[in-house]
């Protein structure tokens, strides 16, 4: 696929940073968000702007939509001003959300019958990814599809992987999550235990580290627990709504998640309290004052 018009809807904090790598890639990009703000600086950047997605629609052949949720997703292509309204044939539409498969495999569905592809291609890799172009892309869809967009796809990531028909990307994506969070609160889990045991936390880190309980977790998201960093590479809201969306998911097919739907239970607690803009390892703090330790 040579270079050409594509077009992104949705310019949060992940959005903002993926269209920009795809204007250094050469690409002519239009834009459209809610927040007229993040338009007017990606304008600044090289963007056309459009007001709303079928305006996006009728410049673009491929359409990124990057949104928070699955309602978003479908207000996106079918509501009024949707992309419905104006794609044209044998146009692509890449869902780089995260949502629930089964609404992927509906939009599928619901753009086919205009001979309109679909492939949800969700991301993980957080914001740092997002900058540094090296997201991981988790790809649902037509193999054919696949390898047209695999050179956009590879702007935005360094690791993009097809993992078969419509709704494997999203159903990926949401193993992935429970991969990464049940490893993400053990290591709360173990950092409060060794400070509630008296341990002095850097020390029992660095040996945990050189044996069997190291992870990527632990080098990576270890020292800003130590050192009370919660800037939030992945928003604790948006963590809240992927382990919805996988408790949702498992109770479609019958999986049992109970470790998983624990944690959720845990977001709750932590949205309830007022912490949806922090990193979700801010988790952390949930599971001190149930330990009944008391900082910022």
């Amino acid at each position: 696929m040579g270079k050409k018009n594509i077009g992104f809807i949705g310019l949060g904090i992940m959005g903002t940073p993926m269209a920009k790598h795809l204007i250094k890639a050469g690409y002519e990009i239009a834009v459209y968000d809610k927040n007229i703000d993040a338009v007017k600086h990606m304008v600044t950047e090289g963007a056309k702007p459009c007001e709303s997605p079928s305006d996006v629609a009728s410049k673009s052949k491929t359409i990124i939509v990057m949104v928070p949720d699955s309602s978003d997703v479908k207000a996106v292509i079918s509501d009024n001003n949707g992309i419905l309204e104006t794609i044209g044939t044998e146009s692509v539409v890449i869902d780089m959300s995260t949502i629930s498969p089964k609404v992927g495999i509906e939009m599928a569905n619901l753009l086919g019958s205009k001979r309109v592809k679909y492939m949800d291609a969700p991301v993980t890799g957080g914001v740092v990814g997002a900058h540094n172009a090296k997201l991981s892309i988790l790809v649902g869809g037509d193999a054919e599809t696949f390898e047209n967009v695999l050179p956009i796809l590879k702007v935005m990531g360094s690791n993009v992987a097809h993992m078969g028909p419509n709704g494997a990307g999203h159903a990926a994506k949401l193993a992935n999550q429970i991969l990464g969070i049940g490893c993400m609160v053990g290591l709360a889990e173990g950092l409060v235990f060794a400070e509630k045991m008296g341990l002095d936390l850097s020390a029992f880190m660095d040996a945990a580290s050189k044996g069997a309980s190291t992870s990527w977790m632990l080098e990576n998201v270890g020292p800003t627990l130590l050192d009370r960093d919660f800037s939030p590479g992945f928003m604790a809201r948006h963590m809240r709504k992927d382990l919805r969306l996988v408790v949702e998911a498992a109770g479609d097919v019958h999986a049992a998640v109970p470790i998983t739907s624990i944690i959720s239970q845990l977001y709750e607690q932590m949205l309830s309290e007022g912490d949806g803009s922090v990193g979700h390892h801010a988790i952390i703090k949930v599971i001190e004052r149930l330990s009944g330790i008391k900082k910022d």
